[in-house]
């Protein structure tokens, strides 16, 4: 037998191999272990014993892992092989505490330590401190990692000071010292470039992204997970970085998303017997029911938690735990002062350990509940624990604390003190929104300061102007429109993965195939969808906002006699704020949700009209009824302000899908609808393009051609794309730069994932993804077909969907339909409308004339599209 082939080499090699190629250390310790039985030698059974554990937890199976290292401590032991013994224990020690059993853990790498001299017993201090770390002693585990790199960069072991640096620089990221961690981290990721170790690079990049999370660059975290993410998912799921990764989506309120990566994680602990870990996954799983609003789900869950860290022995931990089902009882709102005191408590056990993050969110729970319970003196001790977050914190606690800043200085009567602090905290996170280059991830992270934008909006309805609360609103509703436009199309991943979904479309859309066939290809589509949205997450920030600040002057200048009503909604009542002749006029409506209710009814009943042939009399009764009751919440308590003037309106997201022209005030009358006063002026100001009109017709549906044909007549130099030339690239290079545009084909609103709404053409979708190719958006914008201008409502008065993107990709004005319509009905509406174009009419008139003068008998499909913008 070679040197190279005896049971020992083959033992040393799976253990070198363990570190990079966890498949290749398992196949090696397996031969090995098998040349060790067969050669009767302890010490290379030892050894392969080790390396088939340290390959069982690379692998994510702490169980085997267990196995295989007990029986190499003890055939060590039993042939005093001490050093073997004490190497085996040293591994053993880490997988015992993610397991969840420190004690024994430390038990084992005490023992160890006894065993081991000079570079060995470095490596073993090393261990220590990781799991010393994981026990809330961090100031040992910092002086263990300090006194392990000394001896490692003295003996040269490159991998060791890898490793112990990658370590460090998670504990300094813990702790708030994030210049610490990432010098630590890009000295560990320096090492490895020198070394072929795929796998302790992978571990670095994520922990990099870690890091970027806690400082708040979320689109960084996402990059470096999906980086890391392949080498260490390979033999199994990574627990650790599903954990991480469910961090940072909670972060920015993907909070389904978050939910089913933790839930993999704790999946994924439970299969690999990591104890340790999965009460971390089931504490974060408590935290994003919180955030859901299931506060009994959060704080059982939490309970349940703090009880297996109790027993693991692991306190802080069972701090976190504890805060985290206090702030559950306040959601609930069965907190009480015994809860404040335990609050208190923990938060100072917290700050104390130097975890800052949970310390402070557990000291503003605290400055919440002690406003609730008339405690002043608690409340400005929460705010003084909390005071560190205002420079150390990520932009959504900055923001946090200055909501409870502003909670107390209303408390004790000072409002100036109080809108200083609502403002301040706006401005904190309106910087952090501009960091994030998705609109998804911008529009669903509105939902962080969601409460202290209507805690704003309350101040200024009781305290300020009509005047000072138009502009209030202008900040605090649908603020994700006045960022840069995103541009995922620019991405050629995307653009690949949008390519691809359309040929999935157009094989689904294929006829016969075979259930089976079909079936594949919906999951083909659905993996797609999620590869083009995660990789859009990924996107950096394209630059601060607009100012959506606007002076009344200027907006008074471009209403010339229109009336503009903006409608806000503070604690479930509907406010109206209408200007005209350069005067605001602040009038309350009542409730909001009978009018929610109303236009859900009225919604139904044009479906019904418009979708079902036959007997309708029930639901044009129904819509007659809704549609009045609509006006006379509306619009009839301010017609002595506004007369029979044009109308710009600015609905609340829950209106925003209002028929206008259904509603009898607005019969023949030019109305705009923007989603808010500041978008309308906006798009009002922006330049009109000059290129050519461009009529689209794709073959489905079949009355488009004719559609197309019959606009043609009233726009001679139109580009005019029908039948298999209205295909997405095509449609999309022709659009750029037109002066007016026109499709007439099915829309699809996707209400589960707004950003794959789309326009069916003759390849396949145009989804909203596709139209951010657009440099130069067209300036008007016809969307002739069902559902075209909904959207998809979220918290913070935040839209998604076609006429939201397009107006913010710099459309002027986009002619859309809020619901199903008539294909005959639409082809003869959007004729007049043309001609009408043709003749001088702005959109607005063209649209409101052409409605009136449309046949009565189509009155509910030709009624519901509506002119947004300008």
């Amino acid at each position: 037998m070679t040197e190279a082939a005896t049971p020992l080499a083959l033992a040393a090699r799976a253990i070198e191999a363990a570190a990079g190629d966890p498949r290749r250390a398992r196949t090696l310790a397996e031969t090995a272990l098998a040349a060790a039985r067969r050669a009767r030698d302890p010490e290379a059974l030892s050894m392969a014993h080790r390396a088939a554990g340290l390959a069982a937890r690379a692998s994510y199976d702490a169980g085997a892992a267990a196995r295989h290292l007990r029986k190499a401590v003890t055939v060590a032991a039993a042939h005093d092989r001490a050093t073997e013994a004490a190497e085996a224990r040293m591994s053993l020690a880490l997988v015992l505490d993610e397991m969840g059993r420190p004690a024994a853990a430390v038990r084992e790498i005490d023992a160890a330590l006894v065993g081991l001299r000079g570079l060995r017993r470095a490596r073993a201090v090393m261990q220590r401190a990781v799991i010393l770390n994981r026990l809330g002693r961090d100031d040992e585990a910092l002086a263990g990692y300090g006194a392990a790199l000394r001896v490692f960069r003295r003996a040269g072991d490159r991998l060791w000071q890898a490793r112990a640096l990658n370590n460090r620089g998670i504990l300094h990221g813990y702790h708030g010292n994030l210049r610490l961690a990432q010098a630590d981290l890009d000295a560990a990721a320096a090492l490895y470039a020198g070394m072929d170790l795929p796998v302790g690079a992978a571990q670095v990049q994520h922990n990099r992204g870690f890091v970027a999370a806690q400082a708040g660059d979320v689109p960084e975290a996402l990059v470096r997970y999906a980086r890391a993410r392949p080498e260490l998912s390979r033999t199994g799921p990574d627990a650790v970085g599903l954990l991480d990764l469910a961090e940072v989506l909670q972060s920015v309120r993907l909070l389904p998303e978050a939910q089913r990566a933790a839930q993999d994680a704790v999946d994924a602990c439970t299969a690999g017997r990591l104890d340790g870990v999965r009460g971390e996954a089931a504490l974060l799983v408590a935290r994003i029911a919180l955030a859901r609003g299931r506060a009994s789900e959060a704080r059982a869950t939490a309970q349940a938690a703090r009880r297996a860290f109790a027993k693991h022995g692991r306190q802080l931990l069972v701090l976190r735990a504890l805060a985290v089902e206090l702030s559950a009882q306040i959601a609930a709102g069965s907190a009480h002062r015994g809860t404040l005191r335990r609050l208190q408590a923990t938060a100072t056990a917290l700050t104390r350990a130097g975890w800052l993050i949970p310390a402070w969110e557990a000291w503003l729970d605290s400055v919440h509940l002690a406003v609730q319970l008339q405690d002043r003196p608690a409340a400005a001790a929460g705010l003084a624990g909390a005071a560190g977050a205002a420079t150390r914190g990520p932009a959504a606690l900055r923001a946090r604390l200055w909501h409870q800043r502003a909670l107390v200085a209303l408390s004790t009567g000072d409002v100036p003190a109080a809108i200083r602090a609502a403002d301040a905290g706006l401005a904190e996170f309106e910087v952090h929104r501009s960091s994030l280059g998705a609109t998804e991830l911008r529009v669903r992270s509105g939902a962080t300061v969601a409460e202290l934008a209507e805690f704003r909006l309350a101040l200024a309805v009781a305290h300020e102007t009509p005047q000072r609360l138009l502009a209030t609103a202008q900040r605090t509703c649908a603020a994700t429109l006045w960022l840069p436009p995103a541009r995922p199309s620019a991405d050629q991943v995307i653009t690949r993965g949008l390519a691809m979904l359309r040929r999935v479309h157009a094989d689904l859309s294929a006829a016969p195939i075979s259930a089976a066939h079909s079936g594949r290809l919906m999951r083909w589509q659905h993996d797609l969808e999620a590869r083009i949205r995660t990789r859009a997450w990924q996107a950096q920030g394209t630059g601060p906002a607009e100012s959506g600040r606007l002076a009344l002057d200027d907006l008074a200048a471009a209403l010339g006699p229109a009336a503009l009503v903006d409608f806000v909604a503070v604690a479930g009542v509907l406010h109206a704020l209408v200007v005209t002749d350069g005067r605001v006029v602040h009038r309350p409506l009542g409730p909001l949700a009978p009018l929610v209710e109303e236009l859900g009814g009225l919604r139904f009943a044009q479906r019904r009209l418009v979708m079902v042939r036959g007997h309708a009399g029930a639901a044009a009764a129904a819509a007659r009824h809704a549609a009045r009751a609509l006006d006379a919440a509306l619009l009839a308590p301010l017609a002595d302000l506004t007369g029979d003037r044009d109308l710009v309106l600015a609905p609340v997201a829950q209106l925003h899908a209002v028929p206008w022209a259904l509603l009898p005030s607005c019969r023949g009358r030019p109305v705009r609808v923007a989603p808010s006063a500041a978008m309308w002026w906006r798009a009002h100001r922006t330049a009109q393009p000059t290129g050519p009109a461009v009529l689209v017709g794709p073959s489905d549906p079949p009355h488009a051609g004719l559609e197309v044909a019959r606009i043609a007549e009233f726009a001679p130099d139109a580009r005019v794309l029908t039948g298999h030339r209205a295909r997405a690239a095509d449609v999309l290079a022709a659009l750029d730069g037109a002066r007016i545009g026109h499709i007439a084909c099915h829309g699809d609103f996707r209400s589960d994932n707004a950003l794959f709404s789309a326009l069916r053409l003759s390849d396949g979708p145009l989804t909203i993804y596709d139209l951010s190719a657009l440099r130069t958006a067209p300036g008007l914008l016809v969307l002739s077909g069902c559902d075209t201008g909904v959207s998809a409502v979220h918290l913070g008065e935040e839209l998604l969907g076609l006429t939201s993107a397009l107006l913010q990709l710099g459309t002027r004005t986009v002619l859309a339909s809020t619901g199903p319509v008539d294909d005959e009905a639409t082809a003869a509406l959007m004729a007049d409308v043309h001609k009408r174009l043709a003749a001088g009419y702005t959109p607005a008139a063209a649209l409101a004339a052409a409605q009136l003068s449309a046949d009565q008998a189509h009155h509910h499909s030709t009624g519901v599209f509506a002119c947004f913008g300008a």
